[in-house]
């Protein structure tokens, strides 16, 4: 039998375990346990590199989980720099609404977590990469961004409370927690079974075991703004059609109610009811939208983490 030389083997064994290991996008995320869970806004202090000024009536919602992602939703009712009288419904929906969805690691030596947002109310977050600090004592978590952040009003502290699971989570509920995106949706006629479909951006839908539920669902093929704040033009086309918000969740068998805290279509004091279906590996969802005619619009979901990624 011919010999093979040892040098062969060797590159032979080096190429087949480069294409066992996963790339650089498939490496699991570095994550701080310290971070994971749901946190519910308490305090915002702009302007830190200056006169610190606290933001009126924050309301908000921070959820991070395991596989490394990240929902962030964050309304208030301060005025912007500019002046509210200033500006249109839309501009001032861009001005007192802000979050998003994607992708983040944290360094727990340096207290350092590094966000890569891939949708939200914003277009110009989607592609973009900062870094704040963070600091948790007890059930708060501070966070601080630097000036130098994308769509901040300067340098900005968050101050946010840790929200612990809810008792005795059911199998039901279990089956639902988890990170879920949005992978199309269908306008399907009752009668004869015809679908539109239509897919929008990255978007997703977020449940977590503490009782809450965040949405960011966005269009397809955003336009970024020119500048740091929205032309009048700019603000309406990224309000139009999409669908962000929090609120608090309620499980049953078949059907969940989301019960808004915070959003901007639906906004604050909505209550929806969904109905879903898992399919038989609980990795996929079919959200169906109630409807009083003979169409029903659902929304396809595909999970992106679990309730082993959501738990402390």
């Amino acid at each position: 039998m011919r010999k093979v030389a040892p040098v062969i083997i060797t590159v032979v064994a080096a190429l087949l375990l480069a294409l066992q290991a996963p790339s650089a996008q498939q490496r699991a995320p570095s994550i701080d346990p310290d971070l994971v869970g749901t946190w519910m806004l308490v305090s915002i202090e702009q302007g830190l590199e200056g006169t610190p000024r606290r933001v009126a009536t924050p309301r908000g919602a921070l959820i991070l989980d395991r596989a490394g992602y990240v929902f962030e939703y964050i309304t208030h009712t301060s005025p912007a720099p500019a002046g509210d009288a200033e500006l249109t419904a839309a501009q001032r929906t861009m001005a007192t609404h802000g979050g998003f969805w994607g992708r983040y690691e944290a360094n727990a030596a340096q207290k350092r977590i590094t966000l890569r947002p891939n949708g939200g109310l914003t277009p110009n977050l989607a592609g973009r990469e900062f870094t704040r600090t963070f600091e948790r004592t007890d059930d708060r978590l501070v966070i601080t961004g630097t000036a130098a952040e994308p769509y901040t009003e300067g340098a900005t502290r968050w101050t946010w409370q840790h929200v612990p699971p809810v008792d005795n989570l059911s199998p039901t509920y279990r089956s639902l927690v988890g990170f879920w995106e949005n992978v199309g949706e269908a306008r399907v006629n009752l009668t004869t079974g015809d679908k539109t479909e239509s897919f929008r951006g990255p978007s997703i839908i977020v449940y977590t075991p503490s009782g809450y539920v965040g949405v960011h669902f966005v269009q397809p093929k955003r336009q970024s703004f020119a500048q740091h704040r929205p032309s009048e033009a700019e603000a309406a086309a990224a309000v139009r059609g999409y669908i962000g918000y929090f609120g608090a969740l309620n499980v049953y068998p078949g059907f969940v109610f989301h019960q808004v805290l915070g959003g901007v279509s639906p906004t604050m004091g909505s209550t929806l009811q969904r109905f879903y279906e898992l399919s038989s590996d609980g990795n996929a969802a079919t959200i169906k939208l109630p409807s009083a005619g003979q169409a029903e619009t659902r929304v396809y979901l595909k999970r992106l983490s679990g309730v082993a990624d959501m738990l402390p």
